[in-house]
């Protein structure tokens, strides 16, 4: 009876089909989908990080109540749509070890980065997704309120990074067959693209297409780095992981030396007393992280 009344409910307001299904998606009533906007209920907070190597990174940190319907849209839908191979961040399963064994072994590695990743992914891209999965009208105008902020994808959201392999579909794949065109490996690890080759053949075509591919959608490759093109017998490392002369992967050794350094750090606070809390839960995370190459 409850059901039958909400339906007759929606049908007498005009409510449409796409605006049932996402009211369902984020558990809320059909009529609060209207209260999606920016407010004092829904909102973003600015904040600043420092970057390990200098500068810092701008985050903005939804509300509560957004980041909460957030959090449903990426687990009831963004989270169950196909995504192209070569992504390997931000879902399920996704590591920086799992990205680096697509590489391991080969004789070339070339490296790029992307400059402000999240911010060049424009709000007109993630338009054009919804549009392609058949998203309108207003329950289309909701989902821009919710995953895009001044025309792009706002870092601190929790719908944006699955989105940033969402719309990315369409480049993975043209990237992954110039990659294959020059007879090598392509992987995306969120803003870093990685491609190597078995040999040390690296085509002279292939730098420039790549980046015509990158403007073309609106992203340009840090100024600072540019292309950073390493053999394999001076061991490289690619987000965070080794790449051994030998075809094998291994962490920095530089994680080792942290690892021991929290290790005495947890002797002297038993000793000293103090709260362990914090050091616990570092060593524990780096000793995760070492497990995965097992």
């Amino acid at each position: 009876m409850i059901l039958l009344r909400v339906m007759m409910w929606n049908v007498d307001q005009g409510v449409t089909q796409g605006e049932c299904r996402l009211a369902k998606i984020l558990d809320v009533p059909t009529q609060e989908l209207d209260a999606v906007r920016i407010s004092r209920r829904y909102h973003y907070r600015p904040f600043a990080v420092p970057k390990k190597k200098g500068g810092q990174r701008h985050i903005l940190a939804p509300s509560p109540a957004l980041k909460a319907l957030q959090q449903r849209l990426l687990r009831h839908y963004l989270q169950r749509l196909p995504i192209h191979p070569a992504a390997t961040a931000f879902h399920p399963g996704a590591s920086i070890v799992h990205n680096a064994r697509h590489h391991a072994g080969h004789a070339i590695v070339a490296t790029v980065d992307l400059a402000d990743f999240f911010s060049s992914t424009t709000a007109q891209r993630v338009r054009a997704f919804f549009l392609a999965h058949g998203w309108h009208g207003k329950a289309l105008r909701v989902l821009m309120r919710l995953c895009t902020y001044r025309n792009s994808l706002p870092q601190g959201a929790p719908t944006s990074p699955c989105l940033s392999n969402l719309v990315n579909v369409e480049l993975d794949g043209a990237l992954d067959e110039l990659a294959r065109r020059a007879q090598a490996t392509y992987t995306r690890y969120g803003d870093d693209l990685t491609f190597s080759w078995p040999t040390t053949d690296l085509p002279s075509w292939f730098q420039p297409a790549v980046e015509r591919k990158l403007l073309a959608v609106g992203y340009r490759i840090q100024p600072q780095k540019g292309w950073h093109i390493t053999s394999l017998a001076a061991e490289p490392e690619i987000t965070g992981v080794v790449l051994r002369s030998n075809g094998c992967i291994a962490p920095p050794r530089r994680m080792r030396a942290q690892i021991g350094s929290l290790r005495r750090r947890l002797g002297w606070l038993r000793i000293l007393g103090g709260n362990m809390a914090m050091t616990q839960m570092r060593l524990h995370g780096y000793q995760g992280f070492l497990h995965m190459f097992k």
